[in-house]
């Protein structure tokens, strides 16, 4: 029980103790101010109920994400060669030469390749699943259609 509603009920019962009878006019009012702060004392304890859960909920949640970014941050630091991400979305940072180390770091056996995006002249790292059927694949920088053909040597590839 919150503490207005306390001092509510003390109101309450200092009235009835006085013996203000709702009879008279002032007594009426008296009586309808009561309830009034009665019913507000009320709200206010079932709003601090609702902030309490919120709060209680919130905690959870910025827990839930900090584990979250704990487990990225354990990712990240798998990968071999640490390379950045440039927050404009135009493709990896090579300007520190991260880029290069990225690519140096992946297995040979990867579906993985570099191309330059004739639109934009951004470099473009390629997965053979990202393509379509017509070997065509969208640049994820100016997003436009990139045709690509393949010179293969070997028939397995």
């Amino acid at each position: 029980m919150s503490d207005v509603i306390n001092k509510v009920s003390y109101l309450k019962g200092l009235a009835e103790g006085m013996n203000i009878s709702d009879k008279s006019d002032e007594g009426k009012l008296i009586a309808k101010l009561i309830d009034v702060l009665s019913d507000a004392a009320d709200e206010i304890d079932a709003l601090w109920a609702k902030n309490d859960e919120l709060e209680m909920r919130l905690e959870e949640l910025d827990e839930e994400m900090y584990a979250a970014e704990m487990d990225i941050d354990a990712i990240y630091d798998d990968i071999e060669g640490d390379f950045d991400y440039d927050d404009d979305y135009d493709g990896y940072d090579d300007g520190e030469g991260d880029f290069d180390e990225f690519l140096d770091s992946l297995d040979d056996d990867d579906d993985l390749f570099e191309i330059t995006c004739p639109e934009c002249g951004e470099d473009v790292v390629v997965d053979f699943e990202m393509l379509d059927e017509e070997g065509n694949i969208v640049c994820p920088n100016c997003h436009r259609d990139i045709e690509l053909e393949f010179d293969m040597d070997d028939e397995d590839e």
